[in-house]
């Protein structure tokens, strides 16, 4: 497999070059349609790639692309997803601001991805996407985030008679833990740790009832949020080896049925208490950063939480908070959600004078797999920014 950078710049290797190559030679084609070719086959290389990343499917062979003789009449360059349909690739250069979709193109794809390619052939960069065409001429100011792509996927298997509506869910989920498990594998390689984070206020178990076979049974008639949330940290304190599978099942029934955040979080957080790699589990990171913020004796803690959903996003939750429950949160300290071109989403901060004081500042989000954010917390002069790129 290929490593990809953060950018989505690919590196076009030896093996796709000679694939490229036996290809055009063989095509007949020459001048700009050879050149235009070349390009177009690397995007295809470059999106079987990506698609690698997300354990997405594909199969060259059955490509239209893969066939020489095709290319003399036609400009063609599809990569087919086995049971979903054709993802027409196209290759750009830097200075290119149109592509170039013939007719026959137009029909029959499942949608239309762009790579640039750079001078030298040896890298291509994950550019954009359309759902669909009706022009030979498209401005690349056109073009949707890649991210969309994942949608387009999720509906085309939805319509597909190969799997079931429960398989199509669970498909979902478990492309979008996959995304979510390789940055947490790909930054804790850095500056930040595994983390563990509670995501409703401290509440005391219910350990009077001894098994977890009777902390199930005592959710049927929990009426309140608080109650089924004690009940929940029960089940993770309690949950053994052998009876993991109920407790497990349980877990999962409330993090598909609840209407409660809060109370999904927690379920999800102690699933991953007890299997770490479910695919329904949340993922943390954490890193201290209270000395790059100069914020005196008050360590502070950043940490970024990640939950797959089943309707193909991701839920967020950004929490910057003491290390320790007693402290407070120094006045005038700000979490802020930008944008990588920063444009402000979301902030919250300690107003300067603010009463009772607060350990805890919490921002939350729903986001695409690929998609990137940035994360800015700042205290008077200082900020710290680290830039998530899923």
């Amino acid at each position: 497999m290929v490593a990809i950078d953060n950018n989505l710049k690919i590196p076009l290797t030896s093996a796709d070059h000679q694939w490229v190559k036996t290809i055009a030679l063989q095509s007949g084609c020459q001048g700009k349609k050879l050149q235009r070719l070349i390009k177009n086959l690397l995007a295809v290389r470059a999106i079987a790639h990506w698609l690698e990343i997300y354990g997405i499917d594909y199969d060259e062979g059955e490509s239209y692309s893969r066939q020489p003789p095709i290319h003399l009449g036609e400009t063609v360059a599809d990569l087919y997803l086995p049971n979903l349909g054709r993802l027409e690739c196209r290759g750009i250069g830097h200075q290119e601001e149109e592509i170039y979709f013939g007719a026959e193109s137009w029909q029959d794809r499942l949608g239309y991805a762009v790579v640039e390619i750079s001078e030298d052939l040896r890298q291509g960069e994950i550019f954009g996407f359309l759902e669909s065409i009706t022009a030979e001429i498209v401005p690349k100011q056109q073009l949707q985030p890649i991210e969309g792509l994942f949608r387009v996927i999720a509906t085309a298997e939805q319509a597909s008679m190969v799997l079931t509506p429960v398989e199509v869910v669970q498909n979902a989920v478990n492309r979008v833990t996959d995304v979510i498990q390789t940055w947490v594998e790909r930054v804790t390689t850095t500056t930040w740790q595994l983390g563990t984070e509670q995501w409703v206020p401290q509440l005391i178990p219910v350990r009077s009832l001894g098994t977890v076979e009777r902390i199930i049974d005592k959710f049927q008639g929990a009426k309140d949020e608080a109650t089924k949330q004690r009940l929940i940290i029960t089940l993770g304190e309690l949950a053994t080896e052998n009876d993991q599978p109920q407790a497990i099942a349980k877990l999962l029934e409330i993090i598909d049925g609840t209407n409660n955040e809060d109370t999904r979080w927690l379920a999800a957080g102690t699933l991953a208490r007890i299997n770490a790699k479910h695919p329904q589990a949340v993922h943390s990171v954490t890193k201290t950063i209270a000395h790059d913020l100069a914020s005196g004796q008050t360590p502070l803690t950043l940490t970024v939480s990640l939950m797959p959903r089943r309707d193909h996003t991701i839920a967020g939750l950004i929490t910057l908070k003491t290390l320790q429950s007693a402290q407070t949160l120094p006045a005038g300290l700000a979490l802020a959600l930008l944008t990588t071109d920063d444009q402000l989403i979301d902030s919250i901060g300690v107003a300067e004078g603010e009463q009772g004081g607060k350990n805890l500042l919490k921002i939350s989000l729903e986001i695409d797999p690929g998609s990137d954010f940035r994360i800015r917390v700042s205290l008077g002069e200082l900020a710290v920014t680290e830039d998530i790129h899923l």
